[in-house]
């Protein structure tokens, strides 16, 4: 039996430089196809991801919704996330497909494929559930570039007292992660799946029914929750302004918490800016968390896929070059912060 193939999956708003990243780690690493949906069109993301035959692009616009599904937009980026990964799902010519944030990388320790024949001939409907980490900053560590080293495992599932090492107690953290703690799904085709952030679920009324689930043991999710300090910020207070605005927009405890937090403390850029670094830079608490293998130095290289795909192209992997175009694309909602 051929080695089963798979692919990814991702909705996405994001500098061209970070959508090529995503496009080219993915299929550097072993992805047979990688699936773009564009909320904006970006001419420049559609012609560096041109010459990768494997990666399908489409610009999810407001004929892009009115021709696939006669709806408009989706207000939520979580429902257009949904639908996008199930309409590619039930496309896709891979026999596994991964859906994933732009700033969620998967990091391979053994082959994925190898996990995946195992899974394929022991229980083929099932899925592979791949735990995440979260990229943290070490006290001191330089903050310019947009991916780095660093990351933090979850407590979930361990068995210990993990208080001293977590603000669970504070709402900020859930399993001492500021993002989530659930992974992502590698979920086979052909089945009647819809695909939702974390896992799929049968294509029922609610309540929904969920196939069966394996845990990976070769690979795991990157999740940097934020490509610099600003994207992180910016994040929260989007979020907190479109609660604020649009009814039923879901948020984790912790989010929440989070812009709780924020806005106690002035509700403004500040005050961001000082409870990111509360909270994503560890200073003495670093070594007791690698004492508990919770801290992990991961030889991650985003450059090797990039250099290899895409060698006759220059990428601005700057935190200052993100930064830059996160307000000029966003310069409405930071003129109204300001």
């Amino acid at each position: 039996m051929p080695a089963p193939k798979w692919g990814v999956v991702g909705t996405m708003d994001e500098p061209p430089e970070l959508v090529a990243a995503y496009a080219a780690h993915h299929l550097w690493a072993g992805a047979s196809a990688v699936h773009i949906y564009l909320d904006r069109d970006n001419p420049r993301t559609r012609a560096l991801l041109a010459p990768l035959a494997a990666v399908h692009v489409t610009v999810a616009d407001e004929a892009y919704w009115r021709s696939e599904l006669d709806i408009k937009v989706p207000k939520t980026h979580q429902r257009r996330q949904t639908l996008n990964a199930t309409m590619a799902y039930r496309r896709t010519d891979v026999d596994y497909l991964v859906h994933l944030d732009a700033d969620e990388f998967i990091h391979q320790v053994e082959p994925l494929e190898q996990e995946l024949m195992r899974l394929q001939r022991m229980r083929p409907g099932d899925y592979l559930s791949i735990p995440n980490l979260e990229r943290v900053w070490l006290e001191g560590e330089p903050q310019d570039a947009m991916f780095s080293g660093n990351f933090r495992a979850s407590t979930k599932r361990l068995e210990a007292d993990f208080s001293r090492l977590v603000l669970d107690g504070e709402g900020l953290t859930r399993f001492g992660l500021t993002g989530h703690s659930e992974g992502k799904a590698c979920t086979p085709t052909g089945y009647d799946y819809v695909l939702g952030i974390h896992r799929p679920h049968h294509d029922t009324e609610r309540p929904w029914t969920f196939p069966g689930v394996k845990r990976s043991r070769s690979s795991v999710v990157l999740h940097f929750d934020g490509m610099t300090r600003l994207h992180w910020v910016y994040k929260r207070l989007r979020k907190a302004l479109f609660r604020s605005i649009q009814v039923g927009q879901p948020i984790t405890e912790q989010m929440q918490a989070q812009i709780d937090a924020i806005d106690a403390a002035g509700g403004d850029m500040e005050a961001a800016n000082a409870l990111h670094d509360r909270i994503k830079v560890l200073g003495v608490m670093a070594e007791a968390l690698r004492a508990e293998d919770l801290l992990l130095e991961v030889p991650f290289d985003v450059t090797r896929g990039l250099s290899a795909l895409l060698p006759h192209e220059t990428f601005d992997l700057s935190a200052a070059g993100f930064d830059r175009w996160l307000r000029e694309e966003k310069a409405e909602f930071f003129d109204a912060l300001a």
